[in-house]
């Protein structure tokens, strides 16, 4: 008798001993479930946000040759948008009118954090060579002038504008040897123009000049900026156009001379990719417009003179207060608005001069709206 109640005890301690390590578990793992309830990540779906941010503060520093400017500035850190490796060419960082992407290429992180296999690459033949590199595939992005493009898509190129890069129209000087004795445009007549290679900037300019002028002018490529000026300084090309801040330098010095300054009614420059890049890796350009304009916003902010100084170091130069007036007023574009009533200006303006010929585009032809706003 002693025995077996001696077991029954033994089995009542067993029992409540099972029954303690059941709810001491079950405590526990509703302990566990509780805390990660409170710290999970929802899944992605279709309508998540693709820029998921957090604001912290950091310091941004701008590297230039041969000094360093730094400023601390808050920081919006995103998250990765895109691993798609991808080239982005542009026209050459050597002048101001593209001041925003020299920042840029001084400070690669502002680019690779959104996607870290992004690189970029320079084309100081202009945007004609940017253009090619794209037909070609040596490039998926590229920031290019916005004519140089239209008229690119105007001749069959599969191409489309995806956002603005410069707001600010392209300022151009046309410009002659100061020995020549000529001192206005009708005198160019049946005479030489340099300029770097078909479809760029100064190649268009040839021939918006040609047609309002009502001038004979003949090209001579020459393949670059320096060759450009070169020719006409040993006179084998009678004149050449560049930008306003590349003749700033030249007449101040005497290399050469003014005879005309004009604009156009349009943005300089604007992103143009393939079409079939666009299909293929949409978050890929997503990544390069974040970095792009993230960069333009700094740049255009000019933070403690942050812009001015890095300009004036990355190009050697001491600032006049009329280059300093010009470079405050130019604008890189902070969201990639795309200006469909300056389009149609553009599109409608090289029809007239016959610098495109294609009846049958339209302006929708020239850009599409997956990426950046359209405004008018």
């Amino acid at each position: 008798m002693r025995g077996i109640k001696l077991r029954k005890g033994i089995g009542r301690i067993t029992l409540i001993a099972v029954i303690v390590v059941i709810v001491v578990v079950a405590v526990v793992a509703g302990s566990l479930a509780y805390l990660t309830s409170r710290h999970q990540v929802p899944p992605m779906t279709s309508t998540t946000t693709i820029f998921s941010t957090v604001t912290s503060t950091s310091t941004v520093m701008v590297t230039s040759t041969p000094s360093t400017t730094t400023t601390s500035t808050t920081v919006t850190t995103p998250a990765l948008v895109s691993s798609t490796p991808v080239i982005i060419g542009a026209v050459s960082a050597s002048h101001p009118d593209m001041a925003a992407w020299a920042l840029l290429e001084s400070n690669l992180s502002w680019l690779t954090r959104y996607d870290p296999n992004a690189k970029v690459q320079d084309f100081p033949g202009g945007s004609g060579d940017v253009i090619h590199a794209l037909e070609t595939g040596s490039i998926q992005i590229g920031i290019a002038g916005t004519d140089a493009i239209a008229v690119a898509i105007s001749q069959g190129a599969p191409l489309v504008i995806v956002a603005t890069y410069r707001v600010t129209p392209a300022i151009r000087e046309v410009l002659v040897s100061p020995t020549s004795g000529i001192i206005n445009i009708t005198q160019l007549n049946g005479k030489t123009m340099a300029l770097s290679k078909p479809g760029s900037l100064d190649a268009i300019a040839m021939l918006y000049l040609r047609s309002i002028y009502h001038i004979n002018l003949t090209p001579v490529y020459v393949g670059s900026f320096s060759a450009q000026v070169a020719s006409v300084v040993s006179g084998s090309a009678a004149s050449t156009n560049v930008g306003i801040f590349d003749a700033t330098s030249l007449v101040s010095n005497g290399t050469l001379r003014s005879i005309l300054t004009f604009d156009y009614p349009y943005p300089m420059f604007s992103v143009v990719t393939t079409r079939s890049f666009v299909q293929q890796h949409p978050y890929a350009i997503r990544a390069v417009l974040a970095g792009l304009e993230y960069a333009n916003s700094i740049y255009d902010s000019n933070p403690n003179n942050l812009t001015l100084n890095f300009i004036s170091s990355y190009y050697h130069t001491e600032l006049t207060p009329t280059a300093t007036d010009v470079l405050l007023h130019v604008v890189f574009s902070t969201n990639g608005a795309i200006n469909v009533t300056a389009l149609n200006q553009l599109l409608t303006l090289y029809r007239q001069l016959k610098i495109i010929t294609n009846n049958t585009l339209t302006v929708s032809d020239l850009y599409i709206t997956d990426f950046s706003p359209v405004v008018s």
